[in-house]
């Protein structure tokens, strides 16, 4: 079934419009300056708009509608000035004009069934556009009136194709007309008979027509939902630091003598993060996040275990909460907490086949609920709540979709989005459903906790899987995703399934397509669908944006960032300005090539190897809890670093009298436990380890950001260049805990880790770091 059908449920048709309104609303196009010296063309539009819309009165006036518009049109209402219809001077004028001017072109030509059908269409199509213009719904509008010219005009059989698939002449009604144009949507069997189903870019097509024709007739309607005062939009930022893990589990499953009912109430905590603070520099959410260290667990005593159970045991392996999803994937195949791909598969088939019987009512609302929530992560605590399912605050139900959203709640920009410095818009993701499931649930009383409970213990006997269980249930789309789906991992589960801020600051640090972000989603749904045919056509791309961190810049702007501070060295007065200047380029080049947290201190000597271009680096503040990775330099850094220390020597050599800065340049020599990279005091005469807001301060007139935003670049720039997300993770800083690149449960070797210096080199190149070449002050004024 298609998906506008089972949505219109929610809607109604909308009161008819009085023609003289109609009309009202066509001769405002006469203050528009480009219908000057039009008046003919919009009194012509005028008359097919009232021809259209007096067969929807009347339907017995279908069958006079072609001659009526022939008629219109053979007065040739457009003038010959504007009857010119190239690509540039027909994009020239106003798109309903453009409309009326393929359409005088239709009626020219030689009658036959085809361009019957033709004009039908597009006389449709104006008809919509006036209702949608009198709504003031200008991207509807604009969509209809596109969609139809670029069919007509456009020779491309991806634009044409539509002609073939329109009925020849619908009834005159907005139900008939509607489904005519679902009909095209519907998946079709695959034989010689009947057609495939629609490419997806012929699917947005289509997909737009329906949208813009359902919202100039239909109007939503009210919603008897109860009304909950404390369900507010899902903001993944407010969400606690502190992981419940098997908190109120005697609720939903008592013991009954089983392993979960012994689960202890247990959390994962965190240390509080330690961060720097600068003057005129604000900590900002993704910051703090970015510190947390590894979480520990803690829980509740109790002195009722039976003989044999342990904490540790109980609570080594986490399980995963919804809200909560788990900040570990390292758990074996073999552990119970997570099921094999085949039993997901069943579980899935099972429910959606329960879902959909009609013998027993209680089974089905409870099968519903519980694919709700395998399909979403959502809790089923939650959705069995009345009035949570379609909650406005969540729940987005529209005339072609429906679709559940939360927010990453990111740290807002002062300034508006640009999409030559940014790269996302947007921290929303967006989660499409199936309108069939959302509507059944919406139109019956929900199950109550005592028979999802039954229903359950049903299962476990019916597919003979004794660990079934609410949990698993709920965290099934994780395991699916960051597991079983391919091409996709636990990153891009955690974008989905709403992990929270502490457990996931990758998301913080990331860019993505929300195409990209539905394909994962829809190949997750593939494969738990694989034995019940479940149908994913709902899924489409039909709001494409960016999204993720607020601060990754794009390749573009950093490369005119990068030649600013060359300019800005190269134009230094003296030496001693010289020496600050290149050593906040040479910071910015380590920072962008490496992606270190940009902390005081950063790049001790005796922590960078440049002969075999290694970096051991310890970037949070936090002593309590260590936190060393190993980053691999790339070759232009590797010669960049070489260079500033020579340069360093050629700068410590011209100012033998300064002895504070011989004795740190000796120690730097002799790869003491000192930073490499550094700034000369006020007085010039000793040196100083660079500050973030040291950079950011000289380089505020050059770009106004914290220069943390060179770490967001690094993530996203990698991201981009395909790297394994694993390989991402542990260059970044970003595993989960126990599977940091240097534990004991690493699978990493130094050689895949090594791999990464060559993306960093192209990074390197792209952005012209590869060009520069550190010199003294005066070597440079030779030069020039």
């Amino acid at each position: 079934m298609s998906t506008a059908r089972f949505v219109r449920s929610h809607y109604q048709l909308r009161e008819e419009i009085d023609i003289q309104k109609i009309k009202k609303t066509i001769n405002k196009l006469n203050e528009n300056e480009d219908f000057h010296r039009r008046e003919k063309s919009v009194i012509a539009i005028c008359d097919i708009v009232t021809a259209v819309h007096k067969c929807y009165r009347n339907v017995a006036l279908q069958n006079q509608l072609i001659d009526n518009l022939v008629a219109i049109l053979s007065d040739k209402p457009v003038s010959m000035h504007d009857r010119q219809i190239g690509k540039s001077a027909l994009s020239k004028k106003p798109l309903i004009m453009q409309v009326l001017i393929l359409m005088q072109y239709v009626a020219l030509r030689p009658k036959s069934l085809r361009f019957q059908k033709k004009l039908y269409w597009l006389a449709i199509a104006l008809h919509t556009a006036v209702l949608l213009m009198h709504y003031n719904k200008k991207m509807h509008t604009y969509n209809i009136l596109m969609q139809f010219k670029l069919a007509q005009f456009s020779k491309s059989a991806t634009r044409t194709w539509i002609w073939r698939e329109l009925l020849d002449k619908p009834n005159m009604n907005p139900a008939d007309i509607l489904s005519s144009l679902e009909n095209i949507l519907e998946p079709k069997d695959d034989d010689s008979t009947q057609k495939k189903s629609l490419s997806d870019p012929a699917r947005r097509q289509i997909s737009k027509i329906i949208a813009a024709y359902q919202e100039a007739h239909y109007l939503k309607k009210n919603i008897k939902i109860i009304p909950i005062t404390d369900v507010r939009p899902i903001n993944i930022a407010t969400q606690s630091a502190d992981i419940v893990i098997n908190h109120d589990q005697e609720e939903w499953e008592p013991n009954n003598g089983r392993f979960e009912g012994n689960d202890l109430a247990t959390a994962s905590q965190f240390y509080t993060p330690m961060t720097e603070s600068y003057e005129d520099l604000t900590t900002s959410f993704e910051e703090t996040i970015d510190h947390y260290g590894s979480p520990f667990i803690s829980y509740e005593v109790n002195t009722d275990l039976p003989k044999g159970f342990s904490v540790p045991l109980q609570t080594i392996d986490l399980s995963l909460q919804q809200n909560h999803i788990s900040q570990q994937d390292l758990a074996l195949n073999s552990n119970v907490r997570v099921l094999p791909k085949s039993s997901y598969q069943l579980l899935f088939s099972v429910l959606y086949q329960d879902a959909q019987a009609t013998d027993n009512f209680d089974n089905r609302t409870c099968a519903q609920v519980l694919l709700l929530s395998m399909i979403t992560a959502l809790p089923v605590k939650s959705l069995i709540i009345p009035g949570y399912i379609g909650h406005s605050s969540i729940f987005k139900i529209g005339l072609n979709r429906i679709y559940i959203q939360h927010s990453l709640g990111i740290t807002k920009r002062s300034e508006e989005f640009d999409s030559n410095k940014y790269e996302n818009k947007f921290d929303v993701v967006k989660i499409p459903l199936p309108p069939w499931l959302i509507n059944q649930i919406l139109d019956q009383e929900l199950p109550s906790q005592e028979q999802i409970q039954s229903y359950i213990a049903g299962l476990r006997t019916k597919i003979c899987l004794p660990y079934l269980s609410i949990n698993r249930i709920e965290t099934a789309l994780q395991v699916m995703l960051s597991r079983y789906t391919e091409n996709s991992n636990s990153h891009i589960a955690d974008l989905i399934c709403r992990s929270p801020a502490s457990q996931a600051p990758a998301m913080y640090y990331s860019s993505h397509l929300s195409e990209e972000v539905f394909s994962h989603y829809k190949s997750a749904l593939t494969v738990l669908g694989k034995d019940s045919h479940f149908d994913t056509s709902y899924i489409t791309s039909w709001h494409k944006y960016t999204l993720g961190s607020g601060f990754a810049l794009t390749m573009d702007y950093v490369r005119s960032i990068i030649v600013k501070l060359q300019t800005w060295t190269t134009d230094s007065t003296d030496d001693n300005t010289h020496f600050n200047r290149v050593s906040i380029l040479v910071w910015f080049a380590f920072c962008l090539l490496t992606g270190v947290r940009p902390n005081n201190g950063i790049g001790r000597i005796s922590d960078i190897d440049l002969e075999t271009g290694w970096l051991m680096i310890d970037d949070k503040p936090n002593r309590r809890v260590k936190s060393h990775r190993l980053i691999p330099l790339c070759t232009t850094l590797i010669r960049l670093l070489k260079e500033y220390k020579n340069y360093l020597n050629d700068y410590q050599m011209s100012n033998l009298t300064k002895e504070k800065i011989r004795e740190c340049v000796q120690a730097i020599q002799r790869e003491d436990d000192s930073a490499l990279l550094r700034l000369l005091s006020e007085s010039f005469d000793t040196l100083t380890i660079i500050k973030r807001g040291d950079a950011y301060h000289m380089v505020k007139d050059i770009i106004d950001a914290n220069p943390y935003w060179t770490r967001h670049f690094v993530r996203t720039q990698l991201e981009k260049r395909g790297v394994d997300m694993v390989l991402i993770n542990a260059v970044i800083g970003h595993e989960k805990a126990r599977q940091e690149a240097l534990g004991r449960f690493s699978s990493l070797s130094k050689s895949q880790i090594k791999k990464v210096s060559f993306e960093f080199e192209d990074i390197a190149n792209e952005l012209g770091l590869n060009a520069i070449n550190i010199q003294s002050y005066r070597y440079e004024q030779n030069l020039s």
